[in-house]
């Protein structure tokens, strides 16, 4: 296979120059290496150099796979396995992005969400998925030390960074503490909001679990990529100032698109939680 050409060195910069880069030189046999994955090798190395910055969409899989020189089909095998590992954001009917890079995220008590990511991170908001009064799942009556049959409350939601979902949440609450939870919620989303409006002054970090998986279906539904991708997982009990549960939560992220910092100077780890001035 002979080198592709590469545009004449007076032809004005393109947003998508890097493409010529990648796909000018002639592939390795077929044998050494399968063709998709030399793709993938060339556009991952593109994406980790800044090429292609954060949050930039890449061409259609129509001028891709021409540059190439390839079929749809191998070309979908690489950004496939490209979105897998979290590097791209494919959105139906859009196109594929480039994901943000990994944002910082403390575990710490009595902190909103959008305190929590590090600061220069970008714009926080939360889309509502669901908002249900049902009973206990299994494992969160085991957390919260109740009986399974207990009415909770359960949300799920999304929060996203500059509009790029970087966490799934599915959360539960003993509905006994909180008959005002819904409409204390609607007013802005937020759950310390609700825990304030009933009487708990700030929540303690009673236990979280962070694990390693796939995303599922309905996981990568949410949090735009595919089926299997690999994800962090959080298991989190909190609890008001006496100790007493009254959220347990089951997260998820995409691998790569944040680090979670658990700081030594965080009361929960060390003592009781100080009140508040």
């Amino acid at each position: 296979m002979t080198d592709r050409p590469r545009p004449p060195a007076d032809t004005p910069a393109s947003p998508d120059a890097w493409l010529y880069d990648a796909a000018a030189d002639a592939f390795a046999p077929k044998s050494d290496r399968a063709i998709w994955l030399q793709i993938y090798d060339r556009l991952c190395q593109t994406i980790t150099d800044g090429r292609i910055a954060p949050g930039d969409r890449l061409p259609g899989e129509d001028l891709l796979s021409a540059a190439f020189g390839v079929t749809r089909v191998t070309l979908r095998r690489a950004l496939t396995k490209l979105q897998r590992e979290g590097l791209l954001e494919v959105r139906k009917g859009v196109g594929a992005f480039v994901r943000k890079s990994a944002a910082s995220y403390q575990i710490a008590s009595d902190t909103r969400f959008v305190d929590a990511l590090d600061a220069g991170a970008g714009t926080v908001s939360t889309r509502t998925l669901s908002l249900d009064r049902a009973p206990l799942s299994a494992a969160a009556a085991r957390a919260l030390r109740l009986d399974a049959t207990t009415p909770a409350i359960i949300l799920t939601r999304v929060r996203l960074l500059d509009d790029h979902p970087v966490y799934l949440t599915t959360k539960y609450f003993p509905a006994s503490r909180f008959d005002r939870f819904e409409p204390i919620y609607a007013e802005n989303q937020s759950v310390m909001r609700v825990f304030h409006g009933h009487d708990i002054a700030a929540a303690r970090r009673l236990e979280t679990r962070v694990k390693g998986g796939f995303a599922s279906r309905d996981e990568a539904k949410a949090l735009r990529l595919t089926p299997d991708t690999p994800v962090l997982r959080t298991i989190a009990v909190n609890g008001d100032q006496s100790g007493a549960p009254i959220e347990y939560s089951l997260g998820c992220w995409p691998l790569t698109s944040v680090e979670l910092v658990f700081r030594a100077d965080d009361p929960s780890m060390t003592g009781p939680l100080p009140a508040k001035s």
